[in-house]
C-alpha cells in the first residue's frame, strides 16, 4: 500500500512537468513564427478559419443563464386553464319588479353576486422576442357558470378573448408593452325570481402592461405579465396577471405551468337599459410548448 501511494505523486509530478515544458515549447514556437511577416499572415489566416476553443470563445460559450432572449419563439398549441369563477350582475330597476326571496318586501336593487365555482378554459398562444422587442398573440375560449342559492343569483358566460401585444425592454429583464384585447361575451344572468337577462357585449380594450422574463440555464424560463386596460373604451375595467414557468425537456419541446387571473367589469346598454357585470377568473395553467 505504501509503495502504491508513493508512485502516484511521482506520476502526477512527471505529468505536470511534461505539460509545463510542452506549454513553454509551444509558446516559444509561436513567438518564433510571429517574428516573420509570412508566419504572422499565416497564423492570422489559420486563426480566422480554425474552429475556436470551447473556452474563451464568443461563438461557443454558454449563454447567459439569465438571458431570456435565447428563448426566441415559443408556440403554445393548447393550454389548459382551470379557473375559479365568480361573478356579479346588476339589472335596471323597474317599479313592477317582484320582490326577491327573503327580503320581506319589494326589492330596491336587482343586483347580486354568485359563489365561487371551478370551471375550465383552453387557450393557445405565440410569444416572440428579438433584440429587446417582444410580441405576444393569444386566444382563449371558455364557458363558465356560477350560482348562489340564497338569495338566488346565477350567471353563465361564454367568452372568446384575443390578445395582441407588443413591447420593448426598458430595464434589464423588464419590458413595457401595449396592445389590444378583443373580448366577445355571451352572458346570461338572473337575480331572485326576475326573468333571466341575456346580452352579448363585444368590445375592444386598449391595454398596457409590464412583462418580466428571466431564464435560469437552458431549461427553465420564468415569466410574469401584468396588464390593465379597458378605460371605458371597451370594458370599464380589464385587468389580468399571468405567472408561468417553462421547462424544456428536449431542445424544441417543453412544458409550461403557472397561475393566471382575469378580472373585468362591463356595462352594456340593452333596449335603453344598462346591464352591468363584474367577473373574475383565477386558477392554475398547464400546457405544452414548442420552442425555436
Amino acid at each position: 500500500m505504501q509503495k502504491s501511494l508513493s508512485i502516484k505523486p511521482s506520476f502526477a509530478g512527471v505529468f505536470l512537468l511534461t505539460a509545463l515544458l510542452a506549454e513553454c515549447a509551444f509558446q516559444g514556437v509561436a513567438s518564433a513564427a510571429d517574428a516573420t511577416p509570412e508566419a504572422t499572415s499565416k497564423t492570422q489566416t489559420e486563426t480566422a478559419t480554425a474552429p475556436k476553443s470551447v473556452f474563451g470563445s464568443d461563438d461557443q460559450k454558454s449563454p447567459d443563464p439569465g438571458n431570456a432572449e435565447d428563448w426566441t419563439v415559443a408556440i403554445y398549441p393548447v393550454l389548459a386553464w382551470a379557473p375559479i369563477f365568480g361573478a356579479s350582475v346588476s339589472f335596471p330597476n323597474a317599479p313592477s319588479l317582484p320582490s326577491l326571496p327573503g327580503t320581506g318586501g319589494p326589492s330596491s336593487s336587482t343586483s347580486g353576486a354568485t359563489n365561487w365555482s371551478i370551471n375550465g378554459a383552453a387557450f393557445s398562444g405565440v410569444s416572440l422576442q428579438l433584440k429587446g422587442w417582444i410580441a405576444d398573440f393569444s386566444g382563449l375560449w371558455t364557458g363558465v357558470s356560477a350560482s348562489r342559492t340564497t338569495p338566488h343569483v346565477s350567471v353563465s358566460t361564454n367568452a372568446i378573448l384575443a390578445d395582441m401585444f407588443g413591447g420593448r425592454k426598458i430595464y434589464h429583464h423588464v419590458a413595457l408593452f401595449g396592445g389590444v384585447r378583443r373580448m366577445g361575451l355571451n352572458i346570461h344572468g338572473q337575480v331572485g325570481n326576475l326573468p333571466e337577462a341575456h346580452w352579448k357585449p363585444g368590445v375592444w380594450d386598449p391595454m398596457v402592461g409590464l412583462d418580466w422574463r428571466q431564464a435560469f440555464g437552458r431549461k427553465w424560463l420564468l415569466r410574469l405579465d401584468l396588464a390593465g386596460g379597458g378605460f371605458g373604451v371597451g370594458n370599464d375595467v380589464d385587468l389580468s396577471a399571468d405567472l408561468r414557468a417553462d421547462w424544456r425537456f428536449a431542445h424544441h419541446f417543453g412544458l409550461t405551468m403557472g397561475y393566471g387571473a382575469l378580472h373585468f367589469q362591463n356595462s352594456t346598454t340593452v333596449l335603453n337599459q344598462v346591464h352591468k357585470t363584474k367577473q373574475t377568473f383565477n386558477g392554475p395553467i398547464f400546457g405544452f410548448g414548442i420552442y425555436f
